[in-house]
């Protein structure tokens, strides 16, 4: 089996520069060969250039932004995905069963099964995970320039600072399916996988390989009742709140005044375009390694 190590240094703040010779060493024990990542379009090319060359497993050290990078340049090969931990929010590892200890995932990662999971669109971009617009998108943006805090706390921090100045926008969903959802809303999102913001279960029900997207609506409220709300999405308890909508599509769009902030697996994607975006499914478009515990 041809395997590839893709070490995101920058990711976790740093951590991943910290671990850059613990992976050394275990690359050259496992006859692994070593890449290095200079930014994230750097690192869609590498990803992209493997797959190319016939890599059957690139293994990723990073965080849900570098997967996410990773995955436009894998989508639609036959090399597979595997995430080893050293972001902040980390869900895709958590979604695929992937230990949160790099060392561990290294082994998990050439040991584990390959499966094919779907991969979400939102406007020309792919996602792994979840994609939002509004709130949500506003505090993931802000996370991303926390500089003293480390790990799931960040996006805690990121909600209760950005919460006292956001101004709800108003909004149109629609689904192909025939669901509208109008009105004043702190975010919409659209999740291929379970979690987000490091652990937090935005949609327990989603399933990357059912061909939909659990779409989450969170309608306006008092910033009280967001704050009360909280606690719960980190257990999935969020689901069958008054003020949250869970619809499931294959394709939607969705349009905001006045336009928002986009994120997809925690990367900032700028404001909606006017007019809106419209958001998909590519169906099994991702080969990943899935954690042994699985299987």
């Amino acid at each position: 089996m041809r395997a590839r190590l893709l070490l995101n240094p920058a990711s976790g703040r740093g951590r991943g520069a910290r671990w850059r010779e613990r992976l050394t060493r275990l690359a050259r024990a496992a006859e692994v060969e070593l890449e290095e990542s200079s930014s994230a379009r750097d690192l869609a090319a590498r990803a992209r250039r493997a797959a190319d060359e016939g890599v059957e497993r690139l293994l990723v050290a990073g965080g849900d932004g570098a997967w996410h990078w990773a995955a436009q340049g894998l989508a639609g090969s036959a090399t597979a995905l595997a995430p080893l931990a050293l972001g902040t929010g980390n869900d895709l590892a958590r979604e695929l069963a992937m230990p949160l200890d790099a060392e561990r995932a290294f082994a998990a990662a050439l040991a584990g099964a390959v499966d094919r999971i779907d991969l979400g669109r939102i406007g020309d971009r792919l996602f792994c995970g979840v994609a939002g617009v509004g709130f949500d998108a506003a505090v993931a943006e802000r996370a991303r320039r926390v500089r003293l805090l480390r790990g799931p706390v960040v996006y805690a921090w990121a909600t209760l600072a950005g919460l006292a100045g956001y101004r709800p926008p108003r909004a149109a969903l629609r689904t192909v399916e025939g669901a509208v959802v109008e009105g004043e809303v702190f975010f919409v999102v659209f999740a291929n996988t379970s979690h987000y913001g490091g652990g937090m279960r935005i949609a327990p029900a989603a399933d990357p390989g059912d061909g939909l997207l659990e779409v989450v609506v969170v309608r306006r409220c008092s910033k009280l009742r967001l704050l009360r709300l909280f606690p719960s999405v980190y257990r999935g308890n969020h689901v069958g709140d008054p003020n949250v909508t869970v619809l499931r599509s294959r394709a939607a769009s969705v349009e905001m005044s006045p336009p928002q902030p986009i994120n997809a697996d925690g990367e900032g994607l700028g404001l909606m375009p006017v007019g809106g975006l419209s958001v998909g499914v590519e169906r099994r478009a991702l080969a990943v390694v899935r954690g042994a515990e699985l299987h």
